[in-house]
Order: structure tokens, then sequence, then C-alpha cells
């Protein structure tokens, strides 16, 4: 086809495609507006959803949560606000209806455990153990009576050896004495151990028998001073009872812990119960070689033995 100039020549290209030139612009205009539009609806949508979702967020949730448990969120408020309004059946000061457990009676114990305890200034609630040796000491003619008492299952003490007649020291009972004095003296003690010029009659106790080299030291410039010691290599003292030759004393004799731990060495030493027939000179506790070895017999150390000595 021929046209009549270059002008005519894209007249009518436009005509043919868009109608008009004119035609072209409005096209494109019009898409521009409804993106414009399309772009205002969504950002409206957005907004109005994030409005909901803030104001009314708590409540879709809990309607949301109840549907998927099939419970509803009304039966559960309910339920709250009954058990918050409720008030209790019963006040709080209300007295129990239980009545309380009865106390553990108290154990009826011998009177003359009882008598022997007020002797010696003792109560039965400071005995946490159970054996208990009483040594009543009589200064007019220093004798003594030895009472031996054992806790039985019921929390009973009972009188087991005994009583054994005996003697104190020379210069009587106190409750101190001097150094190499001959005086008994008055208190509480732990029995430790037992010893002797004899081989071991068979006492429960921790035994062990003399040798040569046993000594005992009463010398109170000793550091050693009230006790025992194997050997002279170190020796610093210049008294001591050499225990190998106390054959008629010490043929078995029982320690407890008078002056031991820690030692006093302007208090006695040696006080011991051990054999003898008179007051003895060292102010220890001397039985017959007969009751000895009856005490020894019956002293068991799983019974933490105690001593009391008093008038």
């Amino acid at each position: 086809m021929a046209y009549k100039n270059e002008k005519t020549k894209n007249r009518r290209r436009y005509k043919s495609r868009y109608r008009s030139a004119h035609n072209y612009k409005q096209k494109r205009s019009s898409s521009q507006t409804k993106a414009a539009v399309l772009v205002s609806v969504l950002t409206f949508l957005v907004l109005a959803s994030l409005v909901i979702v803030f104001t009314f967020g708590d409540s879709i949730y809990e309607m949301l949560d109840s549907a998927l448990s099939k419970q509803p969120s009304v039966i559960q408020i309910g339920v709250e606000t009954q058990a918050e309004t409720q008030k209790p059946t019963q006040e709080p000061t209300q007295k129990p209806t239980q009545k309380p457990t009865e106390a553990t009676p108290k154990v009826e114990q011998e009177e003359q455990y009882l008598n022997l305890l007020e002797q010696c200034s003792l109560e039965e609630k400071d005995i946490k153990v159970s054996q208990m040796v009483f040594v009543v000491a009589n200064e007019d003619d220093n004798t003594c009576t030895m009472y031996c008492y054992e806790k039985n299952p019921d929390g009973v003490f009972e009188q087991k050896a005994g009583p054994f007649n005996g003697f104190i020291g020379q210069g009587g009972a106190d409750s101190k004495t001097s150094p190499n004095d001959s005086k008994t003296p008055i208190g509480l003690f732990k029995v430790e151990y037992a010893f002797g010029t004899l081989a071991d009659p068979g006492t429960p106790l921790k035994y062990t028998q003399f040798t040569v080299n046993d000594y005992w030291i009463t010398d109170p410039d000793s550091i050693n001073y009230n006790r025992w010691m194997y050997g002279t290599d170190n020796k610093d003292w210049d008294s001591a009872q050499w225990l190998y030759e106390y054959t008629k004393s010490y043929p078995y004799a029982v320690v407890f812990d008078y002056n031991r731990d820690p030692v006093d060495k302007s208090q006695g030493c040696a006080k011991f119960i051990h054999v003898s027939y008179v007051p003895t000179s060292g102010g220890g506790i001397g039985l017959s070689h007969d009751d000895i070895l009856s005490l020894l017999y019956w002293l068991n150390p799983s019974k933490r033995p105690y001593v009391a000595i008093c008038e």
C-alpha cells in the first residue's frame, strides 16, 4: 500500500493498532490506575487485619483454643470463677478432730538405781549409755560399794553384777586430787581399756598384758605425765610405775579416763580399778581378785560403760 508521505504512513499505523495515536496513552494510563487501586486495597486489608488482631487477638485465640480442645471457653471461665468465689466450708482456725499421738510412757526404773543417780548428782536424762558402774565411797573407813547396772531392751537399768565391796584411797574421796596423792577422784568417767601382768582373762574390753618395757609416768614435770609409755629410749621422767612388777595390785586393772585428755599436771594420776584388799596407796579403787574378774567379764565397750564415783 502506498502512502502519500511518511506522516500519512505513521498515522495509518497508529490507527490500525490503537485506532488513534491518543488511545495508546489512554491504555497505559488505565493500567497504572488499576495497579494503584489494587495496592491501595491490599494496604487497607493489611492494616485492617492488624487492627483486628491487636484489638481482638486474645478473644480469637481463646475461641480457637476452645474449638480445638472441644471445651468451650465459657465453661472454663465458669469453673475458674466458681473456684475463686467459692468459700471454704471449714474455718481455718477450726481444731483438728484427730487426737494427738500419746506420748511414750516414762520408763519406771528401780528405786535403788534412782537413789544411786541422786547420790552421784546425776539425772536420768543425762544417762545415754547402757552400762553404769556406781562406786559409793565411805570415808569413815575408806571402803566402798560397787553396783553394776545394765539397760535392758525396755530401757530399764537392771543390776547385772555385784554389789562388790571394795576400798578407796587412803586419803579418802575428793573431786580434786594432786600428783602422787592417795585420794580417789569423785566424778563421772568413761571406761577406756584393761591391762595386767596376767594374760587376757576373756574380757570384751581391749586388753594388754604387760611386758618389762611398760611404764606409767607419775612425774608431773614430764610431757608424758599420767600416760602409759613403752620403753625408756626417750626417757624424760624421774618417777614412774614399772607396771611389770605390780603383780599383786595389777594382775588385772581397768583404766578410766580421769585426767587423761587433756592432762592437767596439777591433778592426780594412775587412778585404776585394780586388785586390793586394803585402802589403796595411790587412790585407785580396790576389789578382790574374783570380783575384778567378774567386772571384766561384764564390761562391754559396745555398751559404752561409765564409772560414777560419789560419796
